[in-house]
């Protein structure tokens, strides 16, 4: 009997995950497939952690981003961010989650797309 071959997205799903059934990353690779992520490039750029909660996320995320602000904050307005909230009113546009094994993997949702011609014109979208 031959073992079947998985191709190359269907492998760095299954690194990312940790998951061995076949069934199971074909199903996460359609989801990928909907925001537009259908090879192992993309997957990599659009990679942005893997983390219990959106609010988690968001904290991390942002807590690098404007490290310096957030720190000029008082301490009672430091902790008095509701993440969660700021997932649902601003960062879910920019990322999406893919729950799986009681963590939520996240991804960007602006990947850039480039497409160059016969005649070397490149196209880029989003």
């Amino acid at each position: 009997m031959q073992a079947a071959t998985i191709t190359d997205m269907q492998q760095s799903v299954s690194e990312l995950f940790k998951i061995d059934s076949v069934s199971k990353i074909d199903t996460i690779i359609q989801e990928l497939e909907k925001y537009g992520i259908d090879n192992e490039e993309d997957l990599d750029d659009a990679y942005s952690g893997c983390y219990p909660d959106v609010s988690t996320f968001c904290e991390d995320l942002l807590s690098d981003i404007y490290a310096e602000q957030i720190e000029a904050m008082p301490v009672f307005l430091q902790t008095a961010i509701d993440w969660e909230l700021v997932w649902h009113q601003s960062m879910k546009y920019d990322y999406f989650a893919i729950y799986h094994d009681c963590e939520y993997y996240f991804f960007y949702r602006k990947i850039i797309k480039r497409l160059t011609t016969s005649s070397g014109l490149t196209y880029s979208w989003i």
